[in-house]
């Protein structure tokens, strides 16, 4: 082409549907996104890797596509929709937040009513999981087409925006370092307490009796598991079991008594920083995600026997 002429340039034209492009969900939407996975990725800024469509997850469904995140190996459950969201995708997106074991979910869609984003958002504000809501618009320029995916939802710390000083408050940090471990701990029936549950470097999960919690702490050169059985007396009674109860965890057990505040705690010797690269929280999040279930396993017999008790002279006091 000579210098001095200028190239045709095309209109970039919005095709109205996805519908009039891909004929259908399963058959046509989804094996095209698994070729072109990486128009995917380069949107959530995440490589991933299809693993398998239609796959068939225990307790929750069916899920378009089972892939892996390729640098952590972090499960992503995509679900896709060429129309509008709807209430019947939502409740599935819904069931694998609930059982299914991954931490990161993705919803396609052409378009998103703002129920359903609310939904999402609201989602996002709990540490159990990352959920994206993509919105998928495809353009005809001249006799081609493009597609382009814009997220529309997806988790606060995944926006350098929000902090335009670049520095993150430390319980953004603390929310970074705790999500995938409270998605790991819900997979061993370890449930994080809801409202009003221990934020910023602790987590407190439910142990069934009131005022009970399990919990993790996670601050320099401190790193435990513990429980907080909630008052002197129930911590009494444990104590009454303190033999077996070391035997049974088979390592150094440290029962502490600080003013009103009473723990049975394991306690790990490796440091911890906020500022620790992504591989070192890791180290920190699998100590954790081993020894909680650890503890609840030998403690929760006792637990649910005070409660049991409690239960009884409640009952008996009627």
């Amino acid at each position: 082409m000579p210098e001095n002429e200028t190239p045709k340039i095309h209109p970039l034209d919005p095709v109205k549907s996805l519908w009039d492009v891909w004929r259908h969900e399963a058959y046509n939407f989804t094996p095209w996104l698994v070729e072109h996975i990486g128009l995917l990725s380069k949107a959530l800024n995440m490589e991933l890797e299809a693993v398998e469509t239609e796959k068939t997850l225990q307790g929750a469904g069916r899920v378009d596509i089972y892939a892996k995140q390729a640098n952590t190996g972090e499960i992503v459950l995509i679900e896709n929709q060429l129309g509008r969201s709807d209430d019947s995708h939502c409740l599935r997106l819904l069931g694998y937040a609930a059982k299914a074991e991954s931490n990161i979910l993705v919803w396609i869609a052409g378009e998103f009513n703002s129920y359903h984003l609310s939904i999402l958002k609201w989602l996002n504000e709990a540490d159990t999981i990352n959920v994206y809501a993509v919105k998928a618009q495809v353009y005809r320029v001249a006799e081609v087409l493009a597609v382009d995916f814009q997220t529309v939802v997806e988790p606060p710390q995944s926006r350098p925006t929000a902090y335009p000083s670049g520095k993150k408050s430390s319980n953004t940090l603390y929310g970074e370092f705790y999500r995938s471990l409270v998605a790991r701990l819900r997979q061993d029936d370890i449930h994080k307490v809801g409202k009003g549950g221990w934020n910023g470097r602790w987590r407190s999960f439910q142990t069934g009796l009131p005022e009970a919690v399990y919990a993790t702490r996670a601050e320099d050169r401190k790193i435990q598991v513990f429980l907080a059985p909630g008052s002197k007396e129930r911590f009494r009674k444990l104590q009454e079991h303190k033999e077996e109860i070391d035997s049974e965890l088979r390592g150094t057990v440290l029962w502490t008594e600080e003013g009103n505040w009473f723990r049975i705690i394991l306690e790990s010797n490796d440091p911890f920083s906020l500022t620790s690269t992504e591989t070192e929280w890791e180290v920190t999040r699998q100590w954790m995600a081993k020894n909680l279930p650890r503890l609840r396993d030998v403690l929760q017999p006792y637990i649910d026997q005070l409660r049991k008790d409690e239960e009884a002279v409640s009952g008996a006091q009627e």
